[in-house]
């Protein structure tokens, strides 16, 4: 045998050891009782989690593992972050998430389904979606004064920490059309990024300037939420749902816009969840 084999097989000795020492710590861990937040460490072995905390798939994913009581690693990526992703899934693309000793998950639906569905974190808590047209309606209405609102919010939020490089900040604006003030119309994003910088920081800060008239717009739509909420617990009457985790997802956005008047039935709804997905709302650093 060579020097260089012997080196080598020394090498791989190693290596298995290393592993063969992580397998018996994560097998010991696998023995301990349920896991209590606060009175330990995070167990090893945990899920990692993939994310932007103001995407409203990331949070929908967050949910499910909350719902689950299921400890994960939260992993922000910043948005200018491409190599992760990359070297995870091979597209930029979040969320994903990765449980040990498989391969990266991506699609937020596929995720929850998984966490729903594996019987290692329980029995299922997420009943099917329900067709809801008057809650997809006032959604799509309220959208748009929450994009208008919350995207210069978004840049402008030193707590997100998706943004906290300028480069993040200016590839999201980048990526990211708002819409013509006067026709409404909002170019593609392939459109939208041949425009020049400036132009696009502009149209950013016309809307952040804007904010009062944009207010009214939103919480004029937000009194249209009375009567599509039938508990503090579940928007649907069936219970907690797939309906939950599309809503609350979409909704949680409103607590970074300060001004935004909430509706007690919305705002009840959206401490509860938050408290029962254990996914905070963003109230404390609403700008």
């Amino acid at each position: 045998m060579t020097s260089k084999s012997i080196v080598d097989t020394r090498c791989m000795a190693m290596v298995m050891r290393h592993r063969m020492t992580l397998l018996a710590v994560c097998l010991l861990c696998g023995l301990s009782s349920t896991f209590v937040p606060g009175a330990e460490n995070m167990p090893c072995g945990a899920p990692k989690l993939y994310g932007y905390d103001h995407s409203h798939y990331t949070v929908r994913c967050r949910m499910a593992l909350g719902l689950k009581k299921v400890p994960y690693r939260m992993i922000w990526v910043a948005e200018d972050d491409e190599e992760t992703p990359m070297q995870l899934v091979g597209k930029k693309i979040t969320p994903i998430i990765e449980f040990p000793g498989e391969a990266a998950m991506m699609e937020s639906s596929d995720i929850i389904n998984r966490i729903d569905s594996d019987s290692a974190y329980g029995p299922p808590v997420l009943k099917p979606k329900t067709e809801r047209p008057e809650v997809d309606a006032w959604i799509k209405k309220l959208s748009v004064p929450m994009r208008n609102l919350g995207r210069p919010r978004y840049i402008r939020s030193s707590m997100l920490p998706e943004f906290r490089s300028r480069s993040a900040r200016e590839r999201f604006v980048t990526t990211h059309p708002l819409p013509d003030p006067e026709t409404g119309v909002t170019l593609s994003k392939a459109e939208w990024a041949e425009l020049p910088k400036a132009f696009r920081d502009t149209r950013y800060e016309n809307y952040w300037q804007d904010s009062e008239r944009q207010l009214r717009d939103l919480n004029e739509a937000l009194q249209g939420v009375d009567g599509l909420i039938a508990s503090a617990k579940h928007v649907s009457p069936q219970g907690l749902s797939w309906d939950d985790i599309l809503f609350f997802s979409r909704l949680r956005g409103i607590t970074l816009i300060k001004g935004s008047k909430l509706p007690s039935s919305l705002e009840n709804y959206l401490e509860t969840m938050s408290e029962m997905t254990d996914v905070p709302l963003l109230t404390q650093m609403a700008i």
